[in-house]
């Protein structure tokens, strides 16, 4: 081994001790634990090293003079207690690794009680190899005003979080289920033919397969569209009504339940400017300027604010940043007929007197 590949192995060893000690302490969240998984599929290296840790710790008892205390003994009950979860390790791994007498650097002889130290390995073990299939995998995801968010579940589903959104994500044996309980999120399902991908979003259910869809909660109405694939969206039983069949929603097409009620059927849309918020933007095409406006003030500070019931109507088409108002005020400012006020905290937008309105402007 040359000298460069001794000091990675080095500093490889430090992480797999950090690691270690990591996993000792509480159970670790969704985020903690997908790092340390990743960290591990990054090099069989990491695997080695991070096996050579729980070898120590395996022979710690015999140091501490308690010889009855094994690695194997204690996962063998956490085993019976998870009724058969715990994924075994292969006997043909056990045995190479009995037979390396790895060498104890000293960096790993660490303070504390040996059979503590080889117990507590025993239940990370047990808790990396059995969350996601037991039910306990209950993670929650939010982002503030303005903010946006991306994580990678569990399975390898990615959640994208808009602006002040709040999820619930459940893992258990059956199915993985997303609970929004604000806000707007868009998914990228990974397949999984042994559990079904289902989001339950105000009184909608949407139940998926390998696909992406975006789901916002507005009021009292839930927006599902559908960017690929298809998904099955369901609305809420209403009392002494038969409940409704799941409507099949594609690639195309948005489907907007009000209050639980399912629409007669889905409309197609531009599924680019749907999304266009992945990209930190806002698209619109002869949309109401109050919606548009309503729009901005989901991720600005200074807010808009238009009074005109008439001017809110004007219909309006652009392209901008989300977070650019000023862009915008000004975009309004070239509008025949409208007045823009600027004061610190929002933009208020007035009819102009004596101002006759134009075909507004395609805004980019």
């Amino acid at each position: 081994m040359t000298s460069t590949e001794e000091q990675v192995r080095a500093v490889v060893a430090r992480q797999a001790a950090d690691w270690f000690i990591a996993n000792q302490g509480a159970l670790p969240d969704c985020a903690e634990r997908g790092a340390f998984i990743a960290w591990l599929k990054a090099s069989p290296i990491h695997v080695e090293e991070y096996l050579g840790v729980a070898l120590v710790a395996r022979d710690l008892p015999a140091a501490a003079d308690d010889p009855d205390t094994s690695l194997e003994s204690l996962l063998e009950l956490a085993r019976a207690d998870a009724a058969g979860n715990v994924v075994p390790v292969p006997a043909l791994y056990r045995r190479e690794l009995a037979a390396r007498r790895v060498p104890v650097p000293r960096r790993w002889l660490l303070a504390g009680a040996a059979a503590a130290a080889v117990a507590i390995l025993a239940v990370s073990v047990f808790w990396w190899t059995t969350a996601g299939q037991s039910g306990n995998l209950v993670q929650t995801y939010r982002t503030a005003h303005g903010e946006q968010a991306q994580q990678r579940l569990p399975d390898g589903s990615v959640l994208h979080l808009n602006t002040e959104t709040t999820v619930a994500v459940n893992y258990d044996r059956g199915e993985r289920v997303v609970h929004i309980e604000g806000g707007q999120a868009l998914f990228e399902v990974a397949h999984d033919d042994s559990r079904q991908f289902r989001v339950v979003a105000g009184a909608a259910e949407i139940v998926a397969a390998g696909t992406q869809f975006d789901v916002r909660l507005q009021g009292r109405s839930t927006i599902v569209t559908v960017v690929e694939g298809q998904v099955d969206v369901s609305g809420e039983s209403q009392p002494d009504v038969a409940p409704a069949q799941a409507m099949r929603v594609s690639a195309g097409y948005r489907l907007r339940i009000d209050g639980g009620v399912m629409p007669a059927q889905s409309e197609r849309i531009d599924t680019q400017a749907a999304v266009a918020w992945l990209q930190r933007k806002i698209v619109f095409e002869r949309q109401p300027l109050g919606e548009v406006a309503d729009e901005f003030n989901r991720y600005g500070t200074i807010q808009i604010v238009i009074e005109d019931d008439s001017l809110r109507a004007l219909p309006v088409s652009g392209v901008f940043n989300a977070y650019d108002t000023n862009s915008f005020a000004a975009f309004l400012e070239s509008l025949d007929g409208v007045r823009v006020e600027r004061t610190p905290r929002e933009i208020r937008v007035m009819r102009q007197d004596a101002a006759q309105p134009k075909r507004a402007p395609l805004a980019n």
